[in-house]
């Protein structure tokens, strides 16, 4: 289903990934990296405008989207027309977390059924990551996380093994690849690391795929690790964004796998708060209480 035949009153997901449809990026299937996204972080729509004016001047929004508002000023390239009949307050979880984590199992490290898949920080991504992982066959799902609430939850979607750490894993790693290591590991805690980037290389073996999803400051170096090893055990560091979706299409289809059964998205809500409540949100997320929070305008 097409994001460019919208009409009022159709339902959307707002993909904080725009997707014009033809530049060299979405022409070639790789809309997660679209040249009119340059402008995210900034703030200001892909035309270069800024969306809302004000007594300050002009006004920026969170990836152009701004979805704090009950009412919002966003470009086409960034609606995707989804069917009437999705619930919004769990078809709006597909814009960013699912995505993202699914995508970066499924697409970026291209799990295979047998495989052997780590992933190491188990929140509203990494979650998804355990998802995407289990849809794609494979046979040891390991997960990693401090809070041990967090890996209870992995356990309930899918994940073989949980540990609180690399370290604590790597025995049970050895043993169930008969010491080959794992094929994947996926990094998706709050915050990127250079021992968090060193534990995913370090558990994975020959061939093995190191997929980096989590972000921090793009002034901070998180890749520390010796070349001689890379090269002759061909491992691969890859960088996943949006899980290398394409909103257009990969959108639409999660919430296809949702209507079908076979992708957990009621589950990942564990609370729902109203506008004015959004402090106690942020609070409870870093306190970790939280898989997802939602904020429902209505409550």
């Amino acid at each position: 289903m097409s994001s460019y035949s919208q009409r009022p009153g159709d339902h959307i997901v707002a993909s904080f990934i725009p997707s014009c449809g033809t530049c060299r990026y979405c022409a070639t299937g790789r809309q997660s990296i679209c040249d009119w996204g340059a402008n995210a972080l900034d703030g200001c729509l892909p035309t270069g405008r800024y969306p809302l004016t004000g007594p300050a001047g002009e006004y920026g929004a969170m990836d152009m989207l701004g979805t704090f508002s009950e009412y919002g000023v966003l470009h086409e390239y960034s609606c995707i027309k989804i069917e009437d009949y999705y619930p919004l307050d769990k078809a709006v979880l597909v814009s960013c977390g699912v995505p993202t984590g699914w995508g970066s199992a499924v697409n970026t490290a291209d799990v295979r059924p047998g495989q052997t898949v780590v992933i190491i920080g188990i929140g509203g991504i990494g979650i998804n990551a355990v998802q995407g992982a289990v849809m794609a066959g494979a046979k040891h799902v390991i997960a990693v996380d401090l809070l041990e609430s967090k890996r209870d939850f992995a356990i309930k979607f899918g994940a073989t093994h949980a540990f609180a750490s690399v370290a604590e894993a790597m025995d049970t790693i050895a043993q169930v690849t008969w010491g080959q290591m794992a094929d994947a590991a996926i990094i998706t805690p709050g915050i990127m690391t250079k021992e968090v980037v060193t534990d995913g290389f370090d558990s994975v073996g020959k061939g093995g795929k190191v997929v980096m999803t989590a972000l921090t400051r793009f002034d901070t170096t998180t890749i520390e690790l010796p070349g001689t090893m890379l090269t002759v055990y061909r491992k691969e560091i890859r960088g996943s964004l949006f899980g290398d979706c394409n909103p257009t299409t990969d959108i639409p289809r999660l919430l296809n796998l949702y209507d079908s059964g076979d992708l957990k998205i009621d589950e990942l809500v564990t609370q729902t708060y109203s506008l004015e409540q959004v402090n106690q949100g942020y609070a409870d997320l870093i306190d970790g209480k939280n898989m997802r929070g939602i904020i429902a305008f209505d409550r």
